[in-house]
């Protein structure tokens, strides 16, 4: 999957059959209710269409393991509270309407807030999924630490206090795993929600990994500004208050204060989005940074660190309980991470989405700091 999100759709409405094509310059047709479908690459993204069967299209995209051009693709023609919400909109998002009216607004936001959630459950589907395949490898590392120091107590060569130390560190990645299982679970469930599906098409197959990391991340320091020009309502709010100032003069003390009461609330909103364009972007880059110092340098300065432990440990310079620890460490510095790579993908799909014009409390934030805490959790592993 490509690193950049800059498809957009439009929503057509010829009579009862709507389509989704990406070009935005195709004379006659509305190019904004759609916005930006984070996720998406390639030259269409279909949306629903009143009285035809998706079952045919839906079955396409699952027939392979799911990606997540294929989730959002889903998610925007099986969703049933975006069908909800662009039913209740009904002709008022059609052609025959202006270009940019408050239902062709709401339309647009509703599709770029779907697609996003859609490419964030993915992300956290794919993440949990992994981490809980990493920690099961863990746990076999401990399993068979602990067999080995059993056989060797049995001897003599070990004491039963390092026996019970190695069954203490078994129990706890035990426990690791099933708390990531849990996890997994709750991620897979919510995205099979936010794709609208249930019985066998709820049974899709995961890829094994998430995308590799951008080269380098983006360089935006017109973050506010294009945060700014892509919130339309925001834009509509300063309009209005603009045509009023214009064609009315405040003639009394009272009207004095409503004109500052409606100057301020404009401002507001703007100061909060760009405090917001500020924060995602932030996130988004500093996220980056985590997560390509991790793929970077710490990991595989770990497979150094056990390439050199197995070899000393065949020339018997070294214990076979020292190679297995240390093993052990390289699997949980891998699930940091694997948890900093999702923690720049939520950040990656928060900005593109605020870029696109969504209010980011409809899509739902993600904890600043979390792939700051699996940096931190895959140093304090390795020493």
């Amino acid at each position: 999957m490509k690193a950049h999100l800059s498809a957009f759709a439009l929503l057509v409405c010829s009579g009862l059959s709507w389509a989704a094509p990406v070009d935005g310059g195709i004379e006659g047709l509305y190019a904004g209710v759609a916005g930006n479908v984070i996720g998406i690459e390639g030259a269409k993204a279909q949306l629903p269409q009143p009285g035809v069967d998706p079952r045919d299209a839906l079955a396409a995209l699952l027939a392979a393991p799911l990606s997540a051009d294929a989730a959002v693709r889903i998610a925007l023609l099986n969703n049933p509270e975006l069908q909800a919400a662009l039913g209740a909109e009904g002709l008022s998002i059609t052609d025959a309407t202006g270009r940019e009216t408050p239902a062709k607004l709401r339309a647009q936001q509703a599709v770029t807030v779907l697609s996003a959630q859609a490419f964030k459950a993915w992300v956290n589907a794919v993440a949990t999924a992994q981490a809980a395949q990493l920690l099961r490898e863990a746990k076999a590392t401990a399993e068979t630490s602990g067999e080995l120091m059993r056989r060797m107590v049995r001897v003599g060569n070990v004491s039963k206090l390092a026996q019970a130390q190695s069954q203490a560190a078994l129990s706890d990645a035990a426990l690791a795993v099933v708390r990531a299982e849990q996890a997994a679970f709750a991620a897979r469930e919510a995205l099979t929600v936010t794709l609208g599906l249930w019985g066998n098409s709820a049974q899709f197959t995961l890829p094994n990994k998430l995308p590799d990391l951008p080269a380098q991340a983006l360089d935006l320091p017109d973050v506010e500004a294009r945060a700014v020009q892509a919130r339309k309502d925001l834009q509509a709010a300063a309009q209005q208050w603009q045509r009023k100032q214009q064609t009315s003069v405040p003639g009394s003390a009272d009207a004095l204060w409503d004109a500052m009461g409606d100057a301020a609330s404009v401002r507001a909103q703007a100061v909060q989005l760009r405090s917001q364009a500020r924060t995602a972007y932030f996130t988004y880059r500093s996220n980056w940074d985590i997560a390509n110092d991790l793929h970077t340098h710490v990991l595989p300065l770990r497979q150094f660190i056990h390439d050199e432990l197995v070899l000393r440990y065949n020339g018997m310079l070294t214990s076979l309980f020292e190679v297995l620890a240390d093993r052990q460490t390289q699997t949980l510095v891998g699930n940091a991470s694997v948890m900093a790579q999702r923690d720049f993908w939520l950040a990656h799909a928060n900005l593109q989405a605020l870029l696109a014009g969504a209010p980011l409390d409809a899509i739902g934030t993600d904890a600043i700091g979390s792939a700051g805490e699996a940096r931190a959790a895959s140093s304090k592993v390795g020493h």
